[in-house]
């Protein structure tokens, strides 16, 4: 499928916290929802979060209801590329660190204190060193270790608060064990939005970035990222022009 004026795009994949929305459930941006339905008319659109804090069924309601999303299937989450990797690696069985209100993403885990894994789903705001030492231990002993994301901090009711990262690191430093990432930039977020488009890996993709100036971003952002970004813009709402370009 040819990508309106830029050769060799084929899907364009939008984050939403402070690209779309301005904080998790917060309102849209001013115009992103229509530069939304513009790219959609010409391209396959993905909704690609790290977003771990509601669940996927809450998230993907709110979006369809500000015009954001057509389908579904349209947005990938953390949880969602989990579901897919861990039955497939014999993993969807161990310990879930996660909170009550987020547990109805989870029931193709099966909750085994003895598992082969432990996938740590929460930011941890609510929970006290005592209530990782069960996980730490498992992690010791040489089970898996996954995180939804790792993201250090993200925006919530205007405020930055530490995001699910800070407590992969603890549990990383503790136990020796390195989580793997199942959210951004993770290749295996982006190979499974390449199973759709039927792409066989993310490299296929040859996936360019473009820096939006809402959300988390600080003017050092422009040039502290590795690789650069393909372009920086001041909102989504510029994205069509400059795939027109």
């Amino acid at each position: 499928m040819r990508a309106m004026g830029r050769p060799g795009i084929r899907l364009v994949c939008l984050d939403i916290d402070g690209t779309l929305t301005d904080g998790v459930l917060g309102p849209p941006i001013p115009g992103t929802a229509e530069a939304v339905r513009q790219i959609r008319k010409r391209l396959p659109v993905r909704l690609v979060t790290n977003t771990t804090s509601v669940p996927h069924r809450v998230l993907a309601e709110d979006l369809k209801r500000k015009g954001f999303l057509d389908d579904l299937r349209e947005l990938v989450t953390p949880v969602t590329v989990a579901s897919r990797v861990l039955p497939g690696r014999g993993h969807a069985r161990g310990m879930l660190v996660a909170e009550p209100g987020a547990r109805e993403d989870f029931r193709w885990f099966v909750e085994d204190p003895q598992g082969p894994a432990v996938l740590l789903a929460t930011e941890g705001h609510s929970l006290r060193i005592a209530d990782l030492q069960p996980a730490f231990r498992r992690l010791f002993e040489g089970a898996a270790f996954y995180a939804l994301q790792r993201n250090r901090y993200f925006r919530k009711q205007g405020e930055m608060v530490t995001d699910l990262g800070p407590v992969a690191a603890f549990l990383t430093y503790a136990s020796g064990r390195e989580a793997e990432n199942l959210g951004k930039p993770s290749p295996l977020l982006f190979d499974s939005v390449a199973e759709d488009v039927d792409v066989s890996a993310s490299v296929a993709l040859e996936m360019k970035g473009i820096l939006v100036r809402t959300g988390k971003f600080r003017p050092e952002d422009e040039t502290r990222f590795k690789p650069k970004p393909s372009a920086v813009v001041d909102s989504v709402t510029d994205l069509p022009d400059w795939l027109e370009s």
